[in-house]
């Protein structure tokens, strides 16, 4: 299935900040919008960038890719981490499994919960951490007990404020920054394989598909390629001796 730009549109996404800046005002209260993928961000950023009212993107972690906006009325009250509604749970598994994202992302939506209440999944050696919101949380803590062919058991994680996503570092020479050029690298294929995974809308930039294959990435953008991961281009190294750019991309999960 390729990437779609935006999976409930612009339109209702800037609908839905509008109620929740009426709210905010009118009731004289934090209000919270969540959780959001990388489009919906980058719609609500836009926004509210000239907009007077206080606001701030959290998800629970560092680095954080799917986040909960929360609006507040006063500048020092209601945007600290413990005042966003992101529960965090805790699947432990035996470390000898291996159990990845899609495992634990497939298990919790297999619970007839709706994506916008789910967060990061964060997996670690021997556990994995979920962020939801309250009635999500209380449905999995309650209901999962696999994740793919693994055997889990849940529990509230307390500590989770200083989760951090792990990364793995990619390094390499590439001919150019163009997306199809970017796409053969990060994904081990060929140039014309590239092409037709850009072509075949199966890469996305920070949440959008990206179906030009000249478009150049930029520094810190996010590539998503499907059935390979997804990436943050860190860094341009310098130049080989054959000329070619040096350079740093993240990958994570």
């Amino acid at each position: 299935m390729a990437y779609t730009s935006n999976r409930e549109g612009e339109a209702l996404v800037l609908s839905r900040l509008a109620d929740l800046q009426r709210r905010c005002q009118s009731q004289d209260r934090p209000c919270y919008l969540g959780f959001l993928d990388d489009f919906q961000q980058k719609v609500c950023r836009d926004a509210l960038r000239k907009s007077p009212v206080f606001h701030r993107f959290y998800g629970g972690c560092q680095d954080a890719e799917r986040v909960f906006l929360g609006l507040s009325p006063w500048e020092d009250q209601g945007l600290e981490d413990r005042d966003f509604p992101i529960r965090c749970v805790e699947a432990v598994f035996r470390r000898q499994d291996r159990p990845g994202h899609r495992d634990f992302l497939g298990a919790v939506l297999g619970l007839e919960l709706r994506r916008e209440a789910v967060g990061d999944i964060l997996v670690e050696e021997g556990k994995a951490r979920i962020f939801l919101t309250g009635p999500a949380a209380e449905v999995v803590l309650a209901q999962l007990t696999q994740a793919g062919r693994v055997g889990v058991v849940c529990r509230e994680s307390l500590s989770w404020g200083a989760a951090a996503r792990q990364y793995e570092e990619i390094s390499g020479s590439i001919a150019s920054l163009r997306l199809d050029c970017v796409t053969a690298f990060l994904a081990g294929v060929s140039r014309s394989e590239a092409l037709a995974l850009v072509s075949g809308g199966q890469v996305a930039i920070d949440g959008q598909t990206a179906a030009a294959p000249a478009r150049t990435v930029e520094l810190k953008e996010k590539i998503s390629i499907r059935g390979s991961g997804k990436f943050i281009y860190d860094r341009q190294l310098g130049i080989s001796k054959k000329g070619k750019l040096r350079v740093q991309f993240r990958k994570y999960s």
